[in-house]
């Protein structure tokens, strides 16, 4: 496969994912900001957290939905992914290009109705089910060959560093403030776990279950340990094909999938669940350009 194809099916895989995630927890702070309002002084603390976790700049809630210009925003991200599939036309199916081309274009229609304020809620929504249609139509549409892989290792990179980012800061947030109830059932809606933790851990909300829940659970798609798994037996697939050139991506993402496999809470509570999680973030951030030199550079 040509390294721009490659390229680009990776992070179409990837910004789709992106906006995917951005609208979940947008619209799960949306709702918790709104509460906080009427009962906390201190509403503007979880707003500063939401960007933090999605890596935005210091914008309203509007921009960080609406504003292409702004990276990392709901609208910019599934703007960069279609762009991208846009040049691999000839490798994904029509399915797939109407699915990203119509959740796009029923965001910018969003952005131009007169109470897109009032519709905020029916149109991250949208988007999240946009993402849902359009990783089941690749799974649906999709040889499973090179480009499927490229694809799904890019959303899956993707779910790996951004739950890992927003466990981080809401678990910092739940140490400055407590208010635990405020904090983890937001977190696990915004990863669409909370009813997949109550069927597991009950329906009382635990900060040591809920990050042993997200980060290392083996079994449910939205967690570290399940991204990090899938990541690493694409990666060992996709350098079977690739030979020697594949061998040093094969290495990086294994070692991840190891380090989370013998790792336990307690480890990571020893370390500090920030500290940890930041630096698995880094290890994700390494191992990513060790693809990226691998399979996109030539």
């Amino acid at each position: 496969m040509l390294s721009r194809v490659a390229d680009a099916l990776y992070w179409m895989g990837r910004y789709v994912e992106r906006a995917e995630h951005a609208a979940r927890v947008l619209r799960v702070s949306q709702g918790m900001l709104l509460e906080l309002s009427e009962v906390s002084p201190r509403s503007g603390d979880p707003w500063k957290g939401t960007l933090e976790a999605l890596a935005l700049p210091d914008i309203s809630f509007a921009s960080a939905v609406f504003d292409e210009g702004a990276s990392g925003s709901v609208v910019s991200s599934l703007y960069r992914a279609r762009e991208n599939a846009r040049q691999v036309r000839e490798v994904i199916s029509s399915e797939m290009w109407e699915a990203l081309n119509e959740t796009y274009w029923a965001l910018k229609e969003a952005a131009e109705a007169p109470e897109r304020e009032a519709d905020m809620n029916e149109t991250l929504a949208d988007v999240v089910e946009g993402g849902f249609a359009f990783a089941g139509v690749a799974d649906g549409t999709m040889r499973r060959g090179e480009g499927w892989l490229f694809t799904r290792l890019g959303q899956f990179m993707e779910r790996a560093d951004k739950v890992s980012r927003v466990v981080r800061v809401q678990y910092r947030a739940a140490t400055e403030h407590g208010d635990d109830n405020l904090i983890w059932m937001p977190l696990l809606r915004a990863c669409s776990a909370l009813e997949v933790f109550r069927k597991v851990h009950g329906t009382r909300l635990d900060r040591h279950h809920v990050v042993d829940f997200l980060v290392l659970d083996q079994e449910f798609p939205h967690t570290v340990r399940y991204s990090v798994n899938v990541v690493g037996e694409f990666a060992q697939r996709l350098s079977r094909a690739a030979g020697e050139r594949g061998s040093d991506v094969d290495r990086a993402f294994g070692r991840l999938s190891s380090r989370l496999k013998y790792t336990q809470l307690a480890d990571i509570e020893q370390a500090g669940v920030d500290v940890f999680l930041n630096g698995l973030c880094a290890e994700l951030a390494g191992a990513a350009m060790v693809l990226q030199r691998a399979y996109f550079q030539h």
